[in-house]
């Protein structure tokens, strides 16, 4: 019997290693049809009761997790937003207030909630969700609306800028302050870490309802304490 005591002993602490570092896929699919999305960016599903896409989340438990990971968009309020990972630096995500200042109509820009997650040194992960704003309105309801873009792995240059291309997204008409309609479009924004804290310039164009360049346009982002304590006041450009 001692020599088969010392099997167990042996098949298990070779079987230790296979549980100290997994990788868990969690797939959940809703019924109602997604909205699609292009590009580098890539739409998940709003909260169930709204409906829209396949997510999937992935899930990493090393040595020093306890496996109880979440996933990587969760609902807070009602509305989906990237896991907020705060701790130490490089992993702090900050909550933006974007402001895309179009050449079609100047003074009345598309606004969303950039979470921005630290990645390393090099490089950052950008999620967005537009905002509501009324037909001429540049400070209500907004409120959170449509799909959630992520946009994982962007470079970072050493000076802090970088180029974010949004890939072909929709801007759902409730998010439209200047005609109130959808609109689909496809920008590259030009990040510098100037103003509070970026800014820069926006190409691209709206491919639909009609074919309109961007090319001009201008955005800032704005640190903000949450998605609900925005300035009625902000930049649109460089200062």
């Amino acid at each position: 019997m001692a020599w088969a005591r010392i099997s167990f002993v042996v098949l298990l602490v070779a079987s230790l290693p296979a549980c100290v570092s997994n990788t868990i896929e969690l797939e959940t699919t809703e019924d109602t049809e997604a909205a699609s999305s292009g590009g580098t960016g890539s739409a998940t599903d709003g909260p169930p009761t709204t409906g829209g896409t396949v997510t999937t989340s992935t899930i990493t438990v090393g040595p020093a997790d306890s496996g109880d990971s979440a996933d990587s968009a969760d609902e807070v309020d009602g509305t989906w937003g990237p896991v907020l990972d705060i701790g130490v630096d490089p992993g702090e995500t900050q909550t933006l207030l974007l402001a895309i200042d179009t050449i079609v109509s100047p003074g009345l820009p598309f606004q969303g909630i950039v979470w921005l997650e630290r990645d390393g040194a090099s490089t950052v992960t950008i999620t967005l969700q537009w905002l509501s704003l009324d037909p001429g309105s540049t400070t209500a309801p907004r409120e959170l609306v449509g799909d959630v873009y992520a946009y994982p792995g962007i470079p970072v240059a050493p000076d802090g800028a970088f180029t974010w291309p949004t890939g072909v997204i929709l801007v759902p008409g409730a998010a439209n302050p200047i005609t109130g309609s959808d609109v689909v479009l496809s920008a590259v924004l030009e990040a510098v870490p100037e103003g509070s804290p970026y800014c820069g310039r926006v190409s691209g164009e709206v491919t639909a309802p009609i074919q309109v360049p961007l090319d001009g346009s201008t955005h800032a982002m704005t640190s903000v304490p949450s998605e609900h304590e925005l300035p009625l006041d902000f930049p649109v450009t460089c200062p």
